[in-house]
């Protein structure tokens, strides 16, 4: 795609000065240093003193920059000699800048832009400054360059920076140790109120802790087991090296219990059952592997009924 310059240098060259203005005007916000720009600017219009402007700025940007020198002598020399032709004009010096060739230079029709007060007002405040700012009356080349999306296009691009921003978030947080404010994702997931005293495996309820110590065999008397009066008892792994996902939770009548496994803080595992349970004895279970070194292991605990 062409750029504005040439945009504006082509409509000049086809007598279209107030298009070639437009365009011009989006080439100082894409090249705010190139010189040529204010030089195709002072060629189309004709008012000598905005003329200097533009060229002056020209020269600013580029001191060696031959037909804006042109076209200041040819200013100067026309404010001190007022016998200059009538058909004299500025683009007829600042060739090869001039949208019209030596050949026609005298017989091209003279087409110039007409700069409205806006116009005026904002190019000089441009010639001023380092560039001109875009205005809401005519759109900016540089933003006519960004591809457009589609509202599909919108949406996935807001998803992957909703995600990156997530990821960014849960790394930040494991790093430097900081809670994120997450609860509303956990609406289900129980909470301790304090860590365990110690590692080891536990019952929690009421906010209290109940050790519950291994045992290689299941208990046949209960007399000495921790008992709970709730029907969704919540069993507490801290630091240790057991995995809950090797563990398994059986009924004194051998019924699998099926449990949920949650991750809570500093290496925290807590396991409660999926549904409501009976009242009776229940053991967190370890069964060892044949041939290896392991044991069975239990943690074996009782749920009495909530009714007095």
């Amino acid at each position: 795609m062409a750029s504005s310059l040439q945009q504006g240098i082509n409509a000049a060259k086809a007598g279209q000065m107030q298009n070639a203005l437009e365009f011009l005007k989006d080439a100082i916000i894409e090249e705010p240093q190139n010189a040529d720009v204010w030089v195709w600017i002072a060629a189309i219009i004709d008012d000598l003193d905005k003329q200097e402007v533009f060229l002056k700025k020209a020269l600013d940007l580029d001191p060696n920059n031959l037909p804006a020198q042109r076209g200041i002598e040819f200013i100067i020399d026309h404010k001190r000699n007022k016998n200059h032709s009538r058909g004299d004009h500025l683009s007829d010096y600042t060739h090869p800048i001039s949208p019209f060739s030596k050949s026609d230079a005298h017989h091209h029709p003279r087409n110039t832009a007409d700069l409205s007060s806006n116009d005026s007002e904002e190019l000089q405040n441009a010639a001023n400054h380092d560039s001109i700012q875009p205005q809401d009356e005519y759109k900016s080349g540089i933003f006519n360059n960004i591809p457009k999306l589609s509202p599909l296009e919108i949406s996935l691009l807001a998803v992957v920076m909703l995600v990156f921003c997530i990821i960014g978030l849960l790394a930040a947080s494991a790093l430097f140790e900081f809670d994120l404010p997450l609860d509303f994702l956990k609406i289900d997931q129980p909470k301790l109120s304090s860590p365990p005293p110690y590692p080891g495996v536990f019952l929690y309820t009421d906010s209290i802790f109940y050790d519950i110590q291994p045992v290689e065999a299941i208990p046949s008397t209960k007399s000495d087991l921790s008992v709970i009066a709730d029907a969704t008892p919540l069993i507490v792994l801290w630091q240790t090296d057991l995995s809950p996902f090797t563990l398994g939770l059986i009924h004194e009548t051998g019924d699998q219990i099926p449990f949920r496994v949650f991750q809570g803080k500093n290496n925290t595992d807590l396991l409660q059952p999926e549904n409501l349970v009976d009242p009776g004895m229940y053991c967190l279970a370890r069964f060892g592997n044949a041939g290896s070194q392991q044991e069975n292991t239990f943690w074996c605990f009782l749920v009495s009924s909530s009714e007095p």
